[in-house]
């Protein structure tokens, strides 16, 4: 039975559904746009091949390129402090009470599941330049030197739109860490309390190298995530000042939509694509490459 599941055919026959239905959903969708990239397309008409000139066209925008780096900036927000910090709160919920654990719960819950909008809206408050929560603490402290208008410089508009998406995903991103602590099993962690081992040695040698394959999948979940960085700078920004808070989602969404040059829009969904595809494939070849079992 074994050696007739093996086969290559048995294997094709059972894959197939998933295939088709990939195919279907997910290939087939991308294939007029990238017909409509190699076009001079208004939305509603075809105005014309125009053959790889969209590509060059957004290549040579510096719209493009600031909305390249506002991305990239808000994935290295989200991959080099959101993660570290998502995984600490994680291990610090695990040791606490089952009281205090189902309030951390919630709590880490509780800005994943708001609108994008009212958290949006909420932190513009806090942004305010006159009465706004932040340049009040610091007028409060005789940090009057420190305060911005945060939203419509060009220093700190960006990471201030990225600490608004952190606070929004920390917690989702603990939550996923916490459900991978509580699959490792108990014995690793009655050996190591027999053996004297302190709270961050149990945390570095045992439960974060057990953690790898959740690692693995919150990376490539906050990576795209941030890629795909979108509503966030509609809500707060619009976009500016000028270009200057611009993502690659919004810079697609600009041209297509408010310029209604769609060829050129779609020539950014495609290099979009591809910048994704690139970015799955790094994690999965150089990220928790070898399975564990425990």
């Amino acid at each position: 039975m074994n050696k007739y599941y093996s086969t290559k055919v048995s294997i094709f026959v059972f894959s197939a559904p998933a295939l088709i239905l990939f195919s279907v959903f997910c290939v087939y969708p991308l294939l007029p746009e990238i017909w409509m990239s190699l076009n001079n397309h208004d939305g509603f008409r075809n105005l014309g091949f125009v053959g790889l000139d969209n590509y060059k066209d957004i290549l040579a925008s510096a719209s493009f390129w600031t909305a390249h780096k506002n991305t990239y900036l808000i994935v290295g927000i989200s991959v080099f402090l959101g993660l570290p910090l998502s995984l600490m709160f994680a291990l610090f919920m695990d040791v606490q009470t089952p009281k205090l654990r189902r309030f951390f719960k919630t709590s880490a819950m509780l800005p994943a599941i708001l609108s994008v909008t009212v958290v949006a809206e909420m932190w513009i408050s806090f942004y305010e330049p006159t009465y706004g929560l932040f340049n009040s603490i610091l007028r409060s402290i005789g940090l009057e030197a420190w305060t911005h208008s945060w939203l419509t410089e060009k220093n700190t508009v960006m990471p201030s739109i990225g600490l608004t998406f952190l606070w929004q995903y920390i917690g989702l991103n603990a939550m996923l860490f916490y459900t991978g602590i509580k699959t490792i099993p108990k014995n690793y962690y009655e050996a190591a309390l027999i053996d004297g081992a302190s709270f961050t040695q149990v945390c570095l040698r045992i439960t974060i190298p057990l953690l790898q394959d959740v690692t693995k999948y919150v990376l490539i979940l906050s990576a795209l995530g941030s890629m795909a960085f979108y509503s966030q700078v509609r809500v707060m920004t619009a976009g500016g000042p000028g270009d200057l808070s611009r993502t690659v989602i919004y810079q697609m969404y600009y041209v297509a939509f408010e310029t209604s040059e769609f060829g050129k829009g779609t020539a950014i969904a495609v290099v979009f694509i591809l910048e994704c595809l690139f970015i799955s494939f790094l994690i999965q070849r150089f990220v928790a490459r070898e399975k564990l079992e425990f």
